[in-house]
């Protein structure tokens, strides 16, 4: 199975347009910093999956899940998930399987091994690093499965640590395996 994962700065500002809900979730944000960051990610997801689908981004319409994953019309193939931390976000797409992905800015001052263990994670790694990466696996796997981080992704859905800046940890999370990840080698997002 092929995941291909584009790691986006959001310092840049995007082309492409919102529809009229993401422009209104955007508008919710109170740092002006959030609001662009999350909207440049939001671009960014567009102008890549509208290379997939053969559309112009301002054409897709995503729908949403139970619990808040969003998709493209079936009829696409195209499987995808987004996440943002920090100056960055990181987009999983496949052709064949559902896929969660996540990205954290690893932060010293946050106790990392608490939220875990409120997850039920247990034996949990002794470095920092570690412990991010433990969290992002268990978050890609819940968005993987399209369910809540709190409740335990079913058996059966892998987790790999995948490459990230400086900083920051990450992994890609799918039901099928082996899994090959193919990482986006230019800026799709001009």
């Amino acid at each position: 199975m092929l995941i291909e994962l584009w790691t986006v700065p959001l310092d840049s500002d995007r082309t492409a347009q919102l529809a009229p809900d993401e422009i209104a979730r955007a508008a919710r944000f109170h740092s002006e910093k959030d609001r662009r960051y999350w909207t440049n990610a939001r671009l960014a997801l567009r102008t890549i999956l509208a290379t997939y689908a053969g559309e112009p981004p301002e054409s897709l319409h995503f729908v949403t899940s139970e619990h808040g994953k969003p998709a493209l019309d079936p009829h696409t193939g195209i499987e995808f998930n987004l996440s943002h931390a920090g100056d960055f976000a990181l987009i999983a797409v496949s052709r064949s399987a559902p896929v969660g992905v996540d990205i954290e800015r690893i932060r010293p001052n946050v106790d990392i091994a608490a939220l875990l263990r409120r997850l039920g994670e247990t034996d949990l790694p002794e470095t920092i690093p570690e412990l991010y990466h433990r969290w992002t696996r268990r978050e890609a796997r819940s968005k993987a499965a399209g369910g809540q981080l709190f409740v335990a992704p079913p058996p059966g859905i892998h987790a790999i640590d995948v490459p990230a800046p400086e900083g920051y940890a990450a992994s890609v999370a799918t039901n099928e395996t082996p899994v090959s990840i193919q990482l986006g080698t230019a800026d799709p997002v001009r």
